[in-house]
């Protein structure tokens, strides 16, 4: 085997593995791609719980996953003009949260039958994006996406890392950029 030869099938090799590195990279963590995109107006939760949209439609600060859960449990991510759907809340108070390079929080009471609307807004960060969650109408945010928007769904063969307790400790319970939703 000549050393050309050689050389040309270990660039193949390097530009397969990058390309394949990248098309992974694409997709946030913990999450699959789906093909079909639900209209977000339509979105109904099971019957008796509550359902949650959660979308970023700007592709500003998009190589930035930002994680989501409700209460300690991770629920989704969104990365760069994407969205994702949870319809099976147990209704009631519960916090949600967001993090990027930053921690926030909502405390929202969850009613039966009803969806919620958040908007993950890109804020500056000292090292890398900052996330705030905004409520927002399902109109407004439905006229925000572009066909560009991707549709997750939560990867449940490959669940994303809780908030530790320590997290939760500091954040949560101490009151840390909790903000009540209803006030």
């Amino acid at each position: 085997m000549s050393v050309a030869s050689t050389i040309s099938k270990f660039s193949f090799f390097i530009l397969a593995l990058s390309l394949g590195l990248f098309i992974a990279g694409c997709s946030p963590s913990h999450m699959v791609k789906k093909d079909a995109r639900p209209d977000i107006t339509a979105v109904n939760p099971i019957p008796g719980k509550s359902a949650l949209v959660i979308a970023r439609t700007t592709s500003f600060g998009g190589a930035i996953e930002f994680d989501t859960f409700l209460d300690r449990q991770m629920i989704g991510v969104t990365k760069g003009k994407s969205y994702f759907i949870k319809k099976d809340i147990e209704p009631g108070p519960h916090y949600l949260s967001s993090r990027a390079e930053n921690l926030t929080s909502i405390i929202l009471n969850f009613e039966p039958d009803k969806t919620y609307y958040y908007q993950h807004e890109v804020r500056m960060g000292i090292w890398r994006a900052r996330v705030e969650m905004v409520p927002e109408s399902p109109g407004h945010i439905k006229s925000e996406m572009s066909d560009s928007c991707t549709y997750y769904e939560y990867d449940v063969k490959d669940p994303g890392q809780d908030l530790s307790d320590e997290e939760y400790k500091d954040h949560v319970e101490k009151g840390n950029n909790v903000k009540d939703a209803h006030k």
